[in-house]
């Protein structure tokens, strides 16, 4: 862990880039999580989980403790931009009908955030303290 917190402070910008791009790349992918032709998928789940546990605790050892206010922004902001993303690569598709519901996207843009800050809490909390 300290190897790649050290790499984190030598190299900020392009470790900020690289967050920063992963984020708006799960939200237009990871989106839809479910809408009203389809039934819930674990496989999508788990995808959820692993995109957005890796983020919030990329955003852990990248911040450290005591910033929950900018990473709830961070990925609030660039999910909407994968959102956003998304909705322009299926432009025009049936499917931005189904998928793009207020309550299918207030729902992610609701659920994600909550489950990053959350992943962010517990690896600053075990992983990052200080034995």
């Amino acid at each position: 862990m300290e190897r790649i917190r050290q790499y984190f402070e030598q190299h900020p910008g392009a470790v900020n880039a690289l967050i920063y791009c992963y984020i708006v790349f799960a939200g237009c992918v990871v989106f839809p999580l479910g809408n009203s032709r389809t039934s819930p998928d674990l496989m999508k789940a788990y995808l959820v989980l692993a995109s957005y546990g890796t983020i919030g605790a990329t955003l852990a050892i990248r911040y450290g403790p005591s910033r929950e206010k900018r990473v709830w922004g961070i990925t609030l902001v660039l999910t909407v931009a994968g959102l956003i993303c998304r909705y322009l690569l299926e432009y025009g598709e049936v499917s931005n009908t189904l998928n793009f519901t207020v309550p299918g996207v207030l729902s992610y843009l609701l659920l994600i955030p909550v489950l990053t800050l959350s992943v962010y809490h517990l690896t600053v909390r075990h992983l990052l303290r200080k034995p």
